[in-house]
């Protein structure tokens, strides 16, 4: 997923740093606070040989034949999990020559009232025949030959789609059928159509785990059954409204250990866990005996519309979003939180079936004995976007929380499939859910629909190209190409293709407007410098054109563009504030938070908690474990990426003529500034001379000390500190710039002290400061700050006699 970048001298050196920091990475502690142990087969140190997704299919629980689709639980205590829903089958390459276009079998599991005959049969499944659809899925459509990074992939255990190599066209749904080496993709299907023997979508498929649902309590072991994988449960009662319902013996499997360990999800925590009581949603199908056996579940906490927390206004929000939410506190194993974030009196974000909400997903590390490592001080984790929609539950009838992810997810051992899922598949699954080990972050904003549906449709395209490769086979993490680049990707797309089309609608641009004013902070965020990655724009070009119906590949007319993924170092310049899923997390939910959108967010550490050897890590920022340095890297990276021009210009123009009105007015008024202006003459050498001063004076001391007092001491405005307290950092990184003047004067800088003396000098450092504070504050640019700074210095020095006051030869 590359395409070769021509390098200039600005790209070679942000190549060399990103090669130093690359090779730093793994200096850093195993897992920080622990000792080095004895290494052992099957541990995070020395993983088995084999991906973990072969390790857990020795499990019979693994396997689809386990689940007889004859065999139906009590319909009384279970509900069908969707109203289609099968298990996708890749044709053979002789039976993909039979039907044109992107299709798949589906052996169908659920129906939905009336179709129920259909169950049990194979139907083909392919796409609804709308010009759009159809033009988006050939958008994607690719031949793959898997190349010698996906052999090394695989060699490293991870799962290629190695049932693709050699097809031609695979388009998205043969890319999801056969992204694992045996057909286990199962999917619920929405905006179905049938003709015939075969069933026809509007939406991609969304990934799901389990055909029936239920919704329990857990008492304890069922020791009567002398099977330890079965569980006393008591199932929820509609009419009392608790669990009093009937009582069962059903099996909830401790599944294998994956390659490194760990046993993704322990039912045994299940009966002393805190969120017990509130039950758990549960998914799966009658085994061969016809026991329920659970193959994903959900703690019913989680989809609460009653907040255990409840957080009022912007600058309080703000901060739960920096700190409060990955804070020490907040990573209690087996713990689950649910904090409302609103400026309005008893309103909540999320109240009523069919309102819908953006998700932003975020996961941590784990810690412990049986841990992951943190290279060089930092836990990355990883970032989705999703949606969450309010919908009525089966089984108590109350409003509850749906959760799906649109996950862009690289080539991994545990076989997860990048693509849209739900949390059964997701988050919940017992083979390679994430619940049991990693903390979660999901921030739920409130959205209007059109937005949300041109993420989805954007987030499949980019899902498409990671099960493919496009075309190579393996989609690889790198620092342009991963989760979090690909997801703000698709969102910046949906976001720019909406007001493509509001243009092509002849509807005029409200800068007002929520999606206009979510539209700027989004831009502001996802685009450093102002300017957006190139392929980015290329690929929402490709997009677009695909979105109009019309192909240019007709015979004589140019051929359809290709996506592309540049990984120079442009693209990661360009990427560095969506770079670290923290970062783009903490960044995404705050931009909306501003915009005056409520926020949601549910927190989960390693449910149901019960593994000691494990515990929940933050993800952070680069060295984010090391304290305070990991508040200020990512602080300095914020300061030196934002946009140049546009209203930052503006800001620092404006800033400047009012600093260069009071510092001129003062110093001539006060006498500390006299005489003609000169130019050119006073330092010697004449212009060529002034020129090269002038370029030493932009090192130092204007880049220099403005990174000191400006980039390392004051909270980024990304950071959200509120007005007085960010007014309190301005005074004291004012107070400290005055005060390093006299201090550097007497230190190591003598030539300077009759100037730094003077109180009509610190009176201009003091305008000096408070104006670089300002237009600091006001852009989120240092470079606003540096080049204000060095104006200042060039005029007094240069033009205005300030050299003379000086020894010769000095620079300040």
């Amino acid at each position: 997923m590359s395409s070769p970048v021509r390098l200039s001298a600005l790209q070679a050196l942000l190549g060399g740093l990103l090669a130093l920091v690359l090779t730093l990475l793994p200096l850093g502690p195993l897992r920080p606070g622990l000792q080095a142990m004895p290494l052992r087969q099957g541990s995070p140190e020395r993983p088995l040989p084999e991906s973990s997704e072969a390790l857990a299919n020795r499990s019979p629980f693994s396997q689809s034949a386990y689940y007889p689709l004859a065999l139906q639980p009590d319909r009384q205590l279970y509900r069908p999990h969707a109203d289609w829903l099968g298990q996708l089958i890749l044709p053979s390459v002789e039976e993909k020559a039979l039907r044109r276009g992107d299709w798949v079998w589906l052996d169908l599991e659920q129906a939905p009232p009336g179709q129920e005959a259909l169950i049990g049969q194979r139907l083909g499944l392919t796409w609804a025949d709308q010009p759009r659809l159809q033009a988006m899925v050939e958008a994607v459509s690719t031949d793959v030959r898997l190349g010698q990074a996906a052999r090394d992939a695989a060699a490293a255990a991870n799962v290629v789609p190695t049932r693709l190599d050699g097809r031609l066209a695979v388009g998205p749904l043969q890319s999801l059928a056969g992204a694992r080496p045996q057909d286990s993709v199962n999917v619920r299907l929405e905006g179905v159509s049938l003709e015939g023997d075969t069933l026809r979508i509007s939406k991609p498929p969304l990934q799901t785990t389990g055909r029936w649902l239920g919704l329990v309590t857990v008492l304890g072991r069922d020791s009567s059954s002398g099977d330890p994988h079965r569980w006393r449960v008591r199932h929820y009662d509609r009419s009392d409204a608790d669990f009093s319902g009937v009582e069962e013996s059903i099996r909830i499997p401790k599944l294998p250990p994956d390659r490194f360990g760990r046993v993704m999800l322990d039912p045994s925590g299940l009966v002393a866990s805190e969120l017990n009581p509130e039950g758990w949603l549960i998914s799966g199908a009658p085994g061969p005996d016809g026991v329920f056996t659970v193959q994903a579940l959900q703690p019913r906490a989680l989809l609460s519309l009653k907040p255990t927390r409840v957080v009022r206004g912007t600058a309080a929000g703000l901060r739960e979003i920096d700190r409060e939410n990955w804070a020490k506190a907040a990573l209690r194993r087996g713990t689950l939180t649910s904090t409302a974030i609103t400026s309005k009196p008893k309103e909540l974000p999320l109240a009523q079936p069919g309102q819908r909400a953006l998700l932003i997903h975020l996961f941590g590390g784990i810690g412990g004995r049986d841990g992951e490592p943190s290279p060089a001080w930092t836990t990355t984790g990883h970032l989705a976007l999703g949606e969450a929609e309010v919908v009525l539950d089966p089984f108590s009838g109350e409003p509850q929380l749906d959760l799906r992810y649109h996950q862009i997810y690289a080539n991994n051992p545990n076989g997860i499939v990048s693509g849209s899922q739900d949390w059964s598949a997701y988050a919940g699954n017992l083979q390679r859910g994430w619940l049991g080990t990693r903390p979660f972050s999901d921030v739920l904003v409130p959205l209007d629909g059109p937005l949300l549906d041109a993420l989805a449709l954007q987030a499949e395209i980019i899902s498409a190209r990671y099960r493919t490769g496009d075309g190579h086979g393996v989609a690889l993490v790198t620092p342009a190409t991963s989760c979090v680049q690909d997801s703000s990707q698709a969102l910046w797309i949906a976001l720019d293709q909406l007001r493509a089309e509001q243009r092509l609608a002849g509807i005029a641009p409200d800068p007002d407007s929520r999606l206009s004013r979510l539209g700027r902070g989004l831009e502001e965020l996802l685009t450093p410098f102002g300017m957006v990655r190139p392929d980015w724009r290329h690929n929402a070009q490709v997009t677009a054109m695909a979105g109009t119906g019309l192909r240019q590949d007709s015979p004589g007319g140019p051929a359809q563009p290709a996506f592309m993924a540049n990984q120079g170092p442009v693209a990661v310049l360009l990427s560095l504030r969506s770079m670290l899923p923290r970062r783009a997390h903490d960044g995404l939910a705050s931009v909306f938070l501003r915009q005056g959108l409520p926020l949601w967010i549910l927190r989960t550490n390693q449910i149901p908690g019960n593994n000691p050897a494990l515990e929940p890590v933050a993800p952070t920022t680069v060295l984010g474990h090391l304290p305070v340095v990991g508040t200020l890297v990512p602080r300095l990276m914020d300061g030196l990426v934002p946009p140049l021009l546009g209203a930052p210009l503006g800001f620092s123009v404006l800033v400047l003529l009012l600093y260069g009105a009071l510092a001129l007015g003062i110093g001539f008024a006060s006498g500390f500034l006299n005489g003609a202006w000169r130019w050119g003459g006073q330092g010697g050498a004449g212009w060529p001379g002034l020129l090269r001063r002038a370029a030493a004076l932009l090192v130092l001391p204007a880049l220099v000390e403005e990174l000191i007092f400006r980039g390392l001491l004051l909270p980024h405005p990304l950071e959200g500190v509120p007005g007085p307290a960010m007014a309190a950092w301005g005074a004291l990184s004012v107070g400290l710039f005055v005060a390093y003047h006299p201090l550097a004067a007497r230190l190591w800088y003598p030539q300077g002290r009759a100037v730094s003396d003077d109180p009509r000098f610190l009176l201009q450092c003091t305008l000096l400061g408070s104006a670089c504070v300002l237009v600091y504050g006001l852009t989120g640019s240092l470079w606003s700050a540096v080049g204000l700074h060095w104006l200042a210095v060039v005029v007094w020095l240069e033009a205005l006699g300030g050299q003379q006051r000086l020894e010769p030869n000095s620079l300040d």
